[in-house]
């Protein structure tokens, strides 16, 4: 990643985004917490198991929101995809609360990459090419090591 400084100030739509995929993984975490509560006390202490996975994919989604607020290429793309699958998911009954967590990450995948947000992630140099190796041509018979044209 290049030098947050060199980038320049961060554009509002990015921290807005980020604000916004913030609170849809607090509130993801919080109802997942609320339903296994519930759960819990009607199906006892297994049920506790998804629900603690499912905290932690949400806490895995305010990772990416940070990488993202920090300029990272790649966790764009990631929220990204990941916002579109849950906008997507959002017209899945039950409705309400899971359309609000659903539409919410849609929403952040469109803002990270509206153009005024573009010069703050930092694009891929280009790959170096290694020259290619010369062609092994046959192997050593006592050391097993090739021999290549050109030895």
């Amino acid at each position: 990643m290049s030098d947050p400084a060199a980038r320049g100030p961060r554009p509002t739509v990015v921290t807005v985004a980020v604000a916004l995929w913030w609170l849809s993984s607090a509130a993801g975490v919080l109802s997942t917490a609320v339903r296994a509560v519930v759960t819990t006390e009607r199906d006892g202490a297994v049920s506790i198991i998804p629900a603690v996975v499912v905290i932690g994919i949400w806490v895995f989604f305010g990772w990416l929101g940070w990488r993202v607020f920090l300029g990272s290429a790649r966790a764009r793309f990631w929220v990204a995809v990941l916002g579109a699958l849950s906008f997507l998911g959002a017209f899945a009954p039950p409705y309400g609360l899971n359309t609000v967590l659903g539409l919410l990450p849609g929403a952040v995948a469109v803002l990270t990459y509206v153009p005024a947000a573009r010069p703050f992630f930092p694009k891929a140099p280009p790959r170096v090419r290694r020259p290619p190796e010369p062609r092994v041509v046959a192997w050593d018979p006592n050391t097993g090591e090739p021999i290549r044209e050109g030895d």
